[in-house]
């Protein structure tokens, strides 16, 4: 059955128990009250509740409707009294046998599918940082041959302008902006906070780099290697990866994406970290 359907089935049951509350016992409205509202938690909703929510409502439920067929004598009468009469009268030895019967069973069942191997796939972990490769080449449209960087020793050469010539460096931040405003724009953000227009389109949502545990964190180099080779270039360790990042060297210069990292960090406020800051943890 649909939500919907689910919904309106759950609906009905309530209102059923509300307009035979006079003629039903405490007891039975109370029981079809709990099973109604947990065959609704169970089944009613996609994707499914997680079951330590379900456990958690249904611990709730019961000491909330405990609370409330207790809170009078003539309530605690009308809950308790069906279950002590089928515990202690004779004539009711066939439900008490029974019911002797059917709770073990039920637990046995639950404990048999507990511990039964599932064959629902584990969670997709995404993991915000992985770990670099030593180099990569760089090749696409503006790289007539492959080009060969070195991650572990390599270094932006834009970022040394930023004492020796501010100027310069501060002309490489403008085409910077450019370029993330032309092309990065539309999923990061106006503030690089995740909140472009097409931000709730792609799965996973795009980083904030607002966010200090994004770029605050990284080598500039590591953002080289992120945004040349996007997420089809993250690494086969430790898959599977999940990253909506596009193969920005095939769209974008080996300038202009070292031009754009010195934006997003210009912008932000944040300093990228150095060898040494990573040499020193």
């Amino acid at each position: 059955m649909t939500m919907t359907t689910w919904f309106g089935v759950y609906s009905l049951v309530l209102v059923l128990l509300f307009l035979t509350r006079k003629t039903l016992s405490l007891f039975v409205t109370s029981i079809g009250f709990f099973a109604a509202t947990m065959a609704y938690l169970t089944n009613g909703f996609d994707p499914p509740v997680p079951a330590s929510v379900v456990a958690e409502y249904a611990i709730v439920l019961i000491v909330a409707l405990l609370l409330y067929v207790s809170s009078s004598a003539q309530g605690r009468r009308e809950f308790f009294g069906p279950i002590v009469n089928v515990m202690v009268k004779k004539k009711l030895w066939p439900i008490r046998s029974l019911l002797m019967l059917v709770i073990p069973a039920l637990i046995a069942w639950q404990t048999y599918q507990a511990a039964l191997p599932s064959n629902v796939a584990p969670p997709r972990v995404r993991s915000v940082h992985p770990s670099p490769p030593n180099s990569v080449n760089i090749q696409g449209p503006f790289f007539p041959e492959a080009v060969k960087f070195d991650l572990i020793a390599g270094d932006s050469p834009i970022r040394p302008l930023e004492t020796s010539d501010p100027e310069k460096f501060a002309a490489h931040v403008k085409n910077g902006k450019a370029v993330y405003y032309q092309n990065c724009y539309y999923c990061h953000g106006d503030h690089l906070a995740a909140d472009g227009h097409y931000a709730t389109a792609v799965k996973p949502p795009p980083a904030s780099f607002q966010d200090p545990g994004t770029i605050a964190m990284l080598q500039e180099t590591f953002l080289f290697w992120r945004i040349s080779k996007g997420g089809p270039g993250l690494p086969d360790a430790a898959t599977p990866w999940d990253s909506s990042m596009p193969v920005w060297e095939k769209m974008l210069s080996e300038e202009e994406m070292w031009q754009v990292i010195a934006f997003m960090y210009d912008h932000t406020g944040y300093r990228p970290r150095t060898k040494e800051d990573v040499e020193g943890h």
